[in-house]
């Protein structure tokens, strides 16, 4: 794969960053990660990097908890950039051996961390399905519900419904009709979108970045393919799925239009415009977020790329950007410096959008009315109305 395509995916996975997390790391994490560095940057192959690094993670995991394994990684993109590009996928893995270490659903999502994308609790949940005999209805339905939904976040709540759409895929060995039947077997129209996300991303991933995958994955079906996307139709599978899948597909198709597209983003403007009406705001918004991803969230060049369409594009884009920028680090803060440096066009809109992801970080609509006051004073109730703080 091209250098390019794997900045691509970062457009919605990765925390690509100023590299500041929720606490900062300690004396130990930086000797760690120091150490873990000089033992693996002279491995020339990037298999065998990865190696390296996993077995080196995997054993803090085990000595000193998820969490400090998670903040090690955090130091440790510091010094290596190729741990920094892939960062996502290493916090999936981590996820992945903090439920094979711990054996428990709830203890390993507990110890996961917003960082990188919320790849932690998505690999809990890839763990924790590949560890079942059988994946059957009920324990699709059950497993969210018990351990997510007590702690009244909507977020959390999303994280794990869009693991378990991961993990579906994985276990059905990437045969999305399959995987899409499991995410129906939940109950709410949020809670089936959820993992309906998690599957189309699972399927975009493994295309774009294979190393991504588990090599010790369940598979059931070893005879279909391991994606279903054609770079002769940027737009499949969201033209062949039913309508209850079409917005989560498109909602993760841009990363694909853009990889096929030699990540042209003008040509990708124009590959959204051919989906169908409902879901064209849709690709666009997706696309900020891979821009996004593609600058490693800089506002200025961010703005750039998403000015390559046109003024309706553009502001969709933008949305999209936005939300990238606050929800890789579950961090309102950067999403509310982003909107400040758009022109009056799009700024009710940003701002409109950064109360949309408030309401699902803040179960407390104090809280959200608290961030939503940091806002440019003209366009405070724009976020609140969005944030139901008013």
């Amino acid at each position: 794969m091209c250098q390019s395509s794997l900045y691509i995916i970062r457009a919605w996975f990765v925390c690509m960053v100023s590299l500041a997390l929720c606490a900062t790391p300690s004396f130990a994490q930086d000797t760690e990660a120091e150490q873990l560095w000089s033992q693996c940057r002279g491995q020339q192959h990037q298999p065998q990097k990865r190696q390296c690094y996993h077995a080196g993670l995997e054993k803090i995991l085990r000595a000193q908890g998820t969490e400090h394994a998670l903040a090690t990684l955090a130091t440790l993109t510091q010094r290596d950039p190729d741990v920094l590009r892939d960062a996502h996928p290493y916090t999936h893995h981590l996820g992945r051996a903090s439920f094979a270490y711990y054996q428990d659903v709830a203890e390993a999502f507990a110890r996961c961390r917003e960082t990188f994308w919320s790849g932690c609790y998505h690999g809990v949940l890839e763990g924790y399905l590949r560890s079942l005999r059988e994946v059957r209805a009920d324990t699709i339905a059950a497993v969210c519900a018990r351990e997510v939904d007590a702690w009244q976040s909507t977020f959390l709540q999303y994280q794990c419904l869009h693991g378990l759409g991961h993990g579906l895929t994985l276990y059905f060995d990437y045969h999305l009709p399959t995987a899409l039947e499991g995410c129906d077997a939940l109950a709410s129209p949020f809670e089936r979108e959820s993992c309906y996300s998690g599957v189309f991303m699972e399927n975009v991933v493994a295309f774009l970045q294979p190393h991504h995958t588990p090599h010790e994955a369940h598979h059931t079906h070893a005879d279909r393919p391991r994606s279903l996307l054609r770079p002769e139709d940027p737009l499949y599978p969201c033209t062949a799925v039913g309508e209850p899948y079409q917005r989560a597909c498109y909602r993760m198709q841009s990363s694909a239009i853009l990889a096929f597209s030699q990540h042209d983003f003008t040509r990708a403007f124009q590959v959204c415009a051919g989906a169908p009406a409902a879901f064209v705001s849709v690709c666009y918004e997706s696309l900020g977020r891979d821009v996004s991803g593609f600058t490693l969230r800089d506002a200025e060049k961010t703005l750039s790329l998403c000015r390559q369409g046109g003024p309706e594009q553009a502001t969709a884009c933008l949305i999209g950007a936005v939300k990238d920028f606050i929800l890789t680090h579950a961090d309102p803060q950067r999403g509310l410096a982003f909107c400040r440096r758009l022109d009056d066009d799009s700024k009710e809109a940003c701002y409109a959008a950064t109360g949309e992801v408030l309401l699902s970080l803040y179960p407390d609509s104090q809280q959200r009315a608290q961030s939503c006051a940091q806002a440019e004073t003209d366009y405070i109730e724009a976020c609140k109305a969005a944030a139901a703080a008013l």
